[in-house]
């Protein structure tokens, strides 16, 4: 009988209304060979039935009648495949749509869009070509709030027509009884949901933000070797990025690379260090600022998850709030961190490190030919020297140096007790790296105070020219100190930077702490980190959280444990060499922070090449721009073409002269034949 002509909207089910918390459809027959194995239903490895049950959907596709498969017919290749007996063969069925309904989410905005065709009169459909009967696929799109009575569910298995040949849009046609202008379909294939719709003549609104993204596809790819955690984190980041609104492109662009690069490779961070604090029995973590504000926003939604006991605290810190109340001694190990003069030092900054103004030392400044006139210009390396010296070998200043570092002492022992951190328990901190120099500066301050000394847990760790403390610190990604890890990465891909800039807070650099109303709090160097706020910071930190929360962590599934740095260093990798023209516009005027505390400012973290670098790259043999934090393949593509080609070509012409002449060089000092200085100037 024909109904009347009511208007229809038809939405495809899979990555369209829902989704699966894993990357691709194939990696829950991963899962699923973990969930048998562990069963013993099989005698084979997970990885080898997911091949098994893959390699038998693809017969069962080809034997079909338009592919149009069911998931009765797949089975009945696995059985062959494994010698299942017919009651085992239904066994694994039955827990292949267990767990296909434990990973299904509902796909973000979905019901909205479901519930918008719904207040303009139209009728809902549901179609899908899938092997999952109509009856799971509606309870499933009941139990996550998308179904009502009166829909209907069209599933290619159980017409033996597909979507992909047209024949399932035809069916519906005749049995809906309505012209194909009066259906609205929503899809995420290509193909299937928009080009065949399109063919037909229905009305077609794609919805392609349900397919995973480059990101998602790299971190999908190891899911064997990470034993699904990679996939768990490919669907974590489609969610994350289906679910953070955005105000404009730019938000877009950074929230989606936040979820497919930034959230899996903090998130693999913090599940290694929560896994190694279980390990070591510690009681308490300590995640120090800055760098750690986004660190313990994951590890407190993970913890949750994974049902870790130990206490997570968020704790002030810094390199200039620490290393003055850490001097016990004057040498030049302990005055080290005063020669970090990236920024703009004068003689004003650099003595306020060790809090002495250039008044109370004037004669012996002027002994040294530093005026007062030249105390808040820019020093040259001379007079930088001679002030070093000046604090290394003046016996007065030693005294005032120790005497200033004891007061600030105190008050960081007042912060440090108000904060649980002097007694008996077992406790670790947690900072990004590189050389530990702030753990350094904690152990000063304890040791001299008998308390107990906490692990160190980092990103990863450089090697120390003052020397490297291998004792009770610990890197995640790379450990130059001991030659272990993706050392090679860091330099490379400038993942110093990145980690700085991807772990950035939203408050300012510690500078000092104080004691009011007898609490001990910190002073910023500003309370909101406006500069970073107005470049687009929330929508990194949302949908890094959002990851967190939507991550599969169960340990039945998945390897919660598993080494996903191989996985999240490609993804990191993908964004930054080979980036699109949209990101580097989105992240090009990220504000890098150079330099320490007062002496710091800030620089763009993509700027495009100008003439005047040409020759600096010649020389160098390599792209060198104003400062050291310069995105390089940014940079490259916000370059002028002309530009860009002189910049290429420098580089080439400069290291075949440095191929050829070096060899040339050696070949003449070992003839003797004149001297190398004459031969080439």
């Amino acid at each position: 009988m024909v109904k009347s002509m009511q208007r229809i909207a038809s939405f495809d089910v899979f990555d369209t209304v829902i989704t699966r918390a894993v990357g691709t459809p194939a990696a829950v027959f991963l899962l699923l060979g973990r969930i048998l194995k562990n069963m013993s239903l099989i005698g084979c490895t997970p990885e080898a039935f997911a091949c098994i049950r893959i390699d038998a959907e693809r017969r069962a596709t080809k034997n079909a009648e338009d592919g149009a498969v069911s998931l009765r017919q797949i089975y009945a290749e696995v059985q062959i495949s494994l010698g299942l007996t017919e009651e085992d063969s239904l066994r694994l069925m039955n827990l292949e749509c267990e767990l296909e309904a434990k990973v299904i989410r509902a796909v973000p905005g979905a019901k909205d869009r479901i519930q918008n065709a719904r207040n303009h009169g139209l009728r809902v459909l549901f179609l899908s070509d899938m092997y999952l009967s109509s009856s799971f696929i509606q309870k499933q799109l009941s139990h996550h709030g998308l179904w009502l009575d009166g829909d209907t569910c069209y599933v290619s298995c159980e017409y033996g027509k597909s979507k992909r040949s047209g024949k399932l849009f035809r069916e519906l046609l005749r049995r809906e009884g309505v012209a194909p202008d009066f259906i609205v379909h929503c899809g995420n294939h290509p193909d299937a949901d928009v080009q065949i719709a399109k063919h037909i003549g229905l009305h077609v609104e794609p919805f392609l933000d349900g397919n995973p993204n480059r990101y998602e596809q790299i971190l999908d790819s190891h899911i064997r070797a990470t034993e699904g955690l990679s996939s768990a984190m490919a669907g974590a980041s489609r969610l994350a990025r289906l679910t953070v609104p955005v105000k404009s492109p730019k938000e877009e662009i950074l929230r989606d690379v936040a979820a497919g690069v930034i959230a899996p490779l903090l998130v693999g961070y913090v599940l290694w260090i929560l896994r190694r604090a279980q390990q070591l029995c510690l009681k308490r973590l300590c995640f120090v600022s800055r760098d750690g504000q986004i660190l313990f926003g994951i590890a407190r939604r993970l913890a949750k998850t994974l049902n870790v006991g130990c206490n997570l605290r968020y704790i002030y810190g810094s390199r200039q709030s620490w290393n003055l109340p850490a001097i016990t001694r004057i040498d030049q190990e302990q005055l080290a961190w005063i020669w970090d003069l990236t920024g703009f030092p004068t003689v004003r900054n650099v003595l306020s490190r060790v809090c002495i103004k250039p008044e109370e030392i004037q004669e012996s400044l002027n002994s040294l030919g530093i005026t007062e006139k030249m105390w808040s210009a820019h020093l040259p390396g001379k007079e930088i020297s001679a002030i070093c010296d000046l604090l290394l070998k003046d016996g007065r200043l030693h005294e005032l140096i120790l005497q200033k570092a004891s007061q600030k002492r105190a008050v960081i022992l007042k912060y440090l007790n108000q904060e649980g951190l002097l007694d008996t328990v077992d406790w670790g901190m947690v900072d990004v790296g590189w050389l530990g120099s702030l753990q350094d500066s904690l152990e000063r301050i304890l040791t001299a105070e008998g308390k107990n000394l906490p692990y160190g847990f980092y990103f990863g760790l450089r090697k120390n020219p003052l020397g490297n403390r291998l004792d009770r610190r610990e890197a995640y990604f790379f450990d130059e100190r001991l030659g272990l890890g993706y050392s090679e990465i860091f330099p490379r891909y400038g993942l110093l930077k990145w980690m700085e800039a991807f772990c950035s807070a939203d408050h300012g650099t510690v500078m000092d702490f104080e004691e009011k109303e007898k609490e001990v709090r910190p002073v910023l160097k500003e309370n909101g980190n406006q500069p970073l706020r107005e470049w687009g910071l929330s929508a990194i930190q949302k949908t890094v959280y959002c990851f967190a929360e939507n991550l599969l962590l169960d340990s039945s599934l998945i390897n919660v444990d598993a080494d996903v740095r191989n996985a999240t260093a490609e993804a990191l990798k993908a964004f930054c060499l080979k980036p699109s023209f949209q990101e580097v516009k989105a992240f090009a005027d990220f504000p890098v922070e150079i330099g320490l505390g007062k002496d710091s400012c800030m620089v763009r973290l993509a700027e495009g090449y100008r003439w005047s670098h040409i020759v600096k790259s010649f020389r160098a043999g390599k792209a060198m721009h104003d400062h050291p934090a310069i995105w390089c393949e940014g940079a490259l593509l916000l370059t002028p073409p002309f530009v860009r080609l002189a910049l290429k070509t420098a580089l080439v012409v400069s290291h075949t002269l440095r191929y050829t002449i070096r060899p040339l060089k050696h070949l003449i000092r070992r003839k003797a034949l004149i001297p190398a200085k004459q031969f080439i100037r």
